[in-house]
């Protein structure tokens, strides 16, 4: 689809319309909760509080300046998505701030898009506080979902949940919408200050938290970058690389006292995945460990019996003052992990000391 070329002026919009509206290339029209928007918009006012989705995206190539004004949902279980980018490439989002829905702003199939300067806060899906509502209800600060290609740069992430701060997620995650059956690589996620995420899912008899600030899930892969980030608070692990996360690279992030207030104390940077590069990150006063690589389970994939946990390089770290250990790898003799030239304080296995 081509690129809108009129900019459209919006104003305040408060409720629900009763349908989607669409705002075409050539007219201007006032933006309202549920708007589809196909051309430049610069939005001159906030919009909601909205009882279902904010903004929704279906058109290649055009941009949202939020112009520095909020997209806010009511805080209740079932609204979706603040702004939703639906199977669209070279679409950027800028400049302001989503808040109260279920997920901030979502990414979902399509590529090449950029999402930067905005405020994600407070957007929570299914958690404690919402314990009969559906379970696909997102549940990030800013999520990308079967999409390659996409930049997550220079953003504010903070009391998101139940899942994670900024996430990317496979195609069919279980706890997200489905989207096209593409993969989730090549993204860039940098500069991103990643805070104080800590919603909990509700349990069958108490909350499970299992928030994390930036989320990797599994399969999700190759070339992912996640780089320059400031990581702290979170609920659970502060990066968090899932079983058959392959060849990404975790590299220069600020990750310091995430892990207090999960379901179990939480890590730094925790890998579970195969063949990722994490490299020159600091990592401080972590509830757990510093930078740990886990054995998670015995997924064959292709010739390789039980990828996880294996062939990843861990290299140049500075890490210290963590409740357990500074590194940490749960395989024995390391199992082909490379860990090489970081500097900590308490390391016990002595194939991580290289």
């Amino acid at each position: 689809m081509g690129r809108g070329r009129a900019r459209v002026a919006a104003v305040a919009a408060t409720g629900l319309l009763a349908g989607m509206v669409t705002v075409a290339p050539a007219q201007a029209a006032h933006v309202a909760c549920g708007t589809v928007l196909t051309a430049d918009t610069v939005l001159d006012g906030d919009i909601g509080p909205c009882a279902g989705p904010g903004l929704i995206i279906e058109t290649d190539g055009i941009t949202l300046n939020l112009n520095g004004h909020t997209v806010s949902g009511t805080a209740e279980p079932g609204e979706g998505a603040g702004i939703l980018l639906r199977n669209v490439r070279g679409v950027t989002v800028h400049g302001g701030t989503v808040t109260g829905f279920d997920g901030g702003v979502v990414i979902e199939g399509g590529g090449g898009n950029d999402i930067g300067r905005i405020t994600a806060h407070n957007n929570i899906g299914r958690s404690e506080f919402h314990p009969s509502a559906a379970p696909t209800l997102y549940g990030d600060g800013i999520a990308v979902q079967g999409s390659s290609g996409n930049r997550i740069v220079d953003n504010h992430t903070y009391a998101n949940g139940p899942f994670s701060g900024i996430g990317l997620f496979e195609s069919t995650d279980n706890d997200h919408p489905t989207t096209p059956g593409t993969p989730t690589s090549d993204n860039l996620v940098r500069n991103n200050l990643v805070e104080n995420n800590v919603a909990c899912r509700a349990g069958t008899t108490a909350p499970f938290c299992d928030n994390d600030g930036i989320r990797i899930e599994p399969n999700v892969g190759p070339g992912n970058v996640i780089t320059g980030n400031t990581v702290t608070g979170n609920g659970l692990d502060g990066i968090s690389l899932f079983g058959r996360t392959h060849e990404n690279r975790v590299t220069d992030n600020v990750v310091n006292n995430n892990g207090f207030r999960g379901a179990v104390r939480g890590d730094g940077i925790r890998v579970f995945g195969f063949r990722n590069l994490i490299s020159g990150n600091r990592a401080f006063g972590n509830a757990l460990d510093g930078i740990s690589v886990g054995r998670r389970g015995l997924l064959p994939l292709g010739s390789l019996p039980a990828p996880n946990g294996r062939d990843n390089r861990i290299l140049n770290n500075v890490t210290g003052d963590n409740g357990r250990v500074d590194l940490h790898d749960s395989n024995p003799n390391c199992d082909n992990n490379i860990w090489q030239g970081n500097v900590y304080e308490v390391a016990v296995v002595p194939c991580v000391q290289g």
